[in-house]
């Protein structure tokens, strides 16, 4: 365990979990840690597109806002779910981007359920061919899965998945003041 400290606020504890491989990273576990984000993207990173849903609209709001000092940073607002992974939203992303000028070395994060992490992934492994990632999923099954492995991936209509890459984040900040939000059901699935 190491100790983590936010800008004015207590110290809380996080978890922190080693991925090996080529492209090792790092998964964080704790409360209040999204806004650490900063970190992981480093100090070349001069664009930041966040990709969420619309139930966490705000809360974007709240992590771009913690990002602006450093970074200038763009909200991509996708459909929930399964309407999430479509080449249409993937091409909308793609073209908040291009308009933006991000480069190879700006960053995309990923902020949402499953669905909102796995577009995100595939749209940074896609964009000038891969730029950073930093992965902060919100849903339980987003913490333990989606977000973990570097896969990425939107659907066909032949199939679920079908269009994808590998693509290691830079690291996961698994934020479990996001869990708060949702029902109980989500939570114990």
């Amino acid at each position: 365990m190491i100790q983590d400290s936010a800008a004015g606020e207590p110290e809380s504890e996080t978890t922190l979990l080693e991925v090996s491989g080529a492209n090792a990273y790092g998964i964080r576990v704790g409360r209040g840690i999204r806004f650490g984000a900063g970190e992981l993207l480093g100090p070349d990173v001069r664009r930041v597109l966040i990709v969420h849903q619309p139930t966490l609209a705000a809360a974007a709001a709240e992590l771009r806002e913690s990002l602006t000092d450093r970074y200038e940073v763009l909200l991509a607002e996708i459909p929930d779910a399964e309407a999430a992974k479509r080449v249409e939203v993937a091409a909308f992303c793609w073209q908040i981007m291009g308009q933006a000028d991000f480069t190879r070395s700006d960053a995309v994060i990923g902020f949402g359920g499953g669905a909102a992490t796995d577009l995100a992934g595939f749209v940074a492994a896609t964009w000038l061919r891969g730029v950073k990632l930093v992965q902060i999923p919100t849903t339980v099954l987003g913490m333990v899965d989606a977000a973990i492995g570097g896969k990425t991936g939107i659907n066909t209509a032949e199939g679920k998945n079908l269009v994808g890459a590998f693509y290691a984040p830079v690291g996961v900040l698994c934020d479990l003041d996001t869990l708060e939000a949702l029902p109980r059901n989500d939570v114990l699935a």
